[in-house]
């Protein structure tokens, strides 16, 4: 099931521009049980001052995590929404429900501009547990960049150093396809990290692995999903389909 439309039109219609609520989409489990949603960040998120001040906070409180690393605040947060995410029609952001409506974090995935690609990325845990929320959600949103918007690979891109996420993406297909030395850089209170090809340039021990998986090799291991997708009137309860 490939949607061959409008990719645009369909990453506005899930943030549910212009002017509506977000798309909501079921994590489900490896027997399609639903155990949580991904929900689409609209123009009311934006509004909502106690969400983006824990977007905010954890923004810091993981910046290591990032390759711009700086002290996050409420209003440079919901501006970059507001730019990078709201006006971006490449890149999907999520909150990441319980099946009880409590916001366990986000996650989102861009389209490269080359049209076969697209990365995972946004991903932060708000609260401890709930490890299979993310994982599967992580294979929800796979799907979504192969066979909703018809991309041929899919890339995270992770600091060597985060064994965690390395270890899940190695265990949901993704193998390592680059490694990146870095240079470092620190202006008006921002780290920021940038891929380095000279090796004179290098001036940290950092590295960044780029992973990589396939469309064919996730549909492989994901039938089920692939069969009956998050994205169905059935799961997320209206048509996605834009022309």
């Amino acid at each position: 099931m490939t949607f061959r439309g409008n990719a645009p039109a369909v990453v506005r219609k899930m943030k549910g521009i212009p002017g509506g609520r977000g798309m909501r989409f079921p994590i489900r489990d490896e027997n399609l049980n639903a155990i949580g949603y991904l929900r689409g960040f609209d123009v009311f998120c934006l509004a909502d001052s106690s969400l983006i001040e824990t977007m905010a906070r954890f923004r810091t409180l993981y910046r290591e995590n990032f390759l711009s690393q700086f002290e996050a605040t409420p209003e440079n947060k919901r501006n970059w929404l507001r730019e990078s995410v709201l006006a971006n029609d490449r890149k999907m952001l999520f909150l990441v429900d319980t099946l009880e409506g409590k916001i366990m974090g986000q996650d989102g995935f861009t389209l490269n501009e080359d049209g076969r690609t697209f990365c995972l990325d946004g991903s932060m845990r708000w609260e401890r547990g709930n490890g299979d929320l993310f994982q599967r959600g992580g294979i929800e949103r796979a799907a979504m960049g192969f066979f909703l918007l018809g991309r041929e690979k899919c890339t995270v891109e992770v600091f060597k150093s985060n064994v965690i996420v390395v270890d899940n993406s190695l265990s949901a297909g993704f193998t390592i396809e680059k490694e990146f030395h870095l240079r470092v850089g620190r202006k008006d209170g921002v780290i920021s990290y940038s891929k380095e090809e000279d090796a004179n340039f290098v001036n940290t021990d950092a590295v960044l692995l780029s992973l990589a998986l396939d469309r064919d090799r996730f549909a492989e291991t994901n039938r089920s999903i692939v069969e009956n997708p998050c994205w169905s009137r059935e799961n997320c309860g209206e048509e996605l389909v834009c022309d």
